[in-house]
């Protein structure tokens, strides 16, 4: 184990760290400590609504666990969508459409644009909404808005994120091979559209 020049523990280094999804899925269920003071959280009873949340036992703030917000984005041309090969978990290696966690202060809307540039380079504009999805197997921790572009200019690039990215038209989908229940969900509606 590291430390660092006061001697404390080093468990990450100095510099980048990469994220740990399955760790990162198991937040906000997995919380244990208050983020307003660091005191131990109990699960009790809230009033008025009667819910279980977890509480501070030494500030009383309530942790509300509510949803993670995704927000992506399925490129069509004509009756073609666009599918990146996911490149780190979770669903490594298998087909979703670009998209990301919205990060605080940014639209969904600029989320699905912004993940859309980070994962496979290209520029889009014009979103429309298709949808809002949640796992049907387990809602609770995240939503996914959908929207539907149009292809920029720019040819998709891979990336770490990507490692492989094709068209498909909509009897072409491996569905057997899809990231997500919300991935499933959305390809689904899109294909309504495109019977």
């Amino acid at each position: 184990m590291k430390h660092d020049h006061h001697g404390h523990h080093d468990h990450f280094g100095h510099g980048h760290v990469e994220a740990n999804h399955q760790l990162q899925h198991e937040f906000p269920r997995n919380v244990r400590f208050c983020p307003m003071c660091g005191g131990a959280l109990e699960v009790r009873i809230v009033e008025p609504d009667r819910k279980e949340n977890k509480v501070c036992v030494k500030c009383g703030f309530v942790y509300f666990l509510s949803p993670k917000l995704v927000a992506g984005c399925i490129i069509t041309d004509g009756d073609r969508a666009l599918l990146i090969r996911r490149g780190f978990e979770p669903s490594r290696g298998k087909w979703t459409y670009p998209g990301g966690f919205v990060d605080l202060g940014e639209t969904p809307e600029q989320c699905a644009i912004r993940e859309t540039r980070e994962e496979i380079g290209m520029t889009i504009a014009h979103l429309e909404l298709l949808g809002i999805y949640a796992d049907r197997t387990d809602p609770a921790p995240i939503i996914v808005v959908t929207y539907v572009a149009r292809p920029s200019a720019e040819n998709p690039i891979i990336t770490p994120e990507a490692t492989e990215v094709r068209y498909f038209r909509a009897d072409e989908i491996p569905w057997n091979e899809l990231a997500f229940d919300t991935t499933r969900q959305a390809l689904e509606a899109w294909k309504g559209r495109h019977p």
